[in-house]
């Protein structure tokens, strides 16, 4: 399997925007198992070699720091961070936060950098985290190029990849986010099985963790049972969305 997995914290709250740091340990331990490297997501798109999987975090949440990097160094593995520029040491409480979602403490600019030396790339999740439709074209623009400065100022290299936030894009948004970023990823649950780069580039799905919890997934990463129990959870999400 050819895929982009997305998570945000990492932590025991059992929130849907967390996975426990047993489950991150156990998951990486079934990509690795079923014989699958992790790359970085620039090496994942540079090539269509399969059983490569990229690891995502978005937001910036400081547990990902504290929790996710330590795993992750331990298994020799990198990732990448979607970065929401303009709550960096504060939390997450932008606006168009869900009701439901717990307040959790995002990471300060000493610990992002602190994942650059570990060699995980910093990318664009924008300033505020609004849903990028609702702007105008000068907005839009703005608001990718301020959290784009912001990054290249504190870690050194200008970001050349979006995560839109809630995943919120249409041919507008698409079009501009383009203009300055090579790959733009959204939150459609797929895999990039069978997607060359005509058919990525509208957008990069990617498999949201909350879904890959469940210990026997890991044990059976990439086969057919796992491949049918996303394509059930693919369809169930559609339904909702409908």
């Amino acid at each position: 399997m050819r895929a982009v997995i997305t998570f945000h914290g990492v932590d025991t709250s059992g929130s849907v925007l967390s996975v426990a740091p047993e489950t991150l340990r156990n998951l990486v331990g079934g990509i690795r198992a079923a014989g699958h490297e992790i790359v970085s997501a620039r090496d994942l798109l540079a090539s269509d070699a399969p059983n490569r999987v990229a690891l995502t975090f978005d937001d910036g949440f400081a547990s990902v720091v504290e929790s996710a990097l330590p795993i992750l160094r331990d298994a020799g593995a990198t990732a990448t961070l979607f970065l929401t520029t303009g709550h960096v040491g504060g939390h997450n409480n932008w606006a168009g936060q869900p009701d439901w979602a717990p307040k959790f403490a995002m990471a300060s600019w000493a610990q992002i950098e602190q994942l650059t030396r570990s060699g995980w790339e910093i990318q664009n999740h924008t300033v505020r985290h609004l849903d990028l439709r609702s702007l105008g074209d000068a907005e839009l623009a703005d608001e990718l190029g301020a959290a784009n400065d912001a990054i290249a100022q504190h870690v050194g290299k200008r970001p050349d990849q979006l995560a839109y936030p809630y995943g919120h894009f249409d041919a507008r948004v698409q079009r501009i986010a383009s203009a300055t970023h090579a790959a733009c990823f959204t939150t459609e649950l797929a895999s990039l099985d069978g997607r060359g780069a005509s058919g990525l580039a509208r957008g990069i799905p990617r498999l949201d963790a909350y879904y890959l919890q469940p210990a026997w997934l890991h044990a059976r990463f990439g086969g057919a049972a796992f491949r049918a129990y996303l394509s059930a959870r693919a369809f169930a999400r559609s339904l909702r969305a409908a």
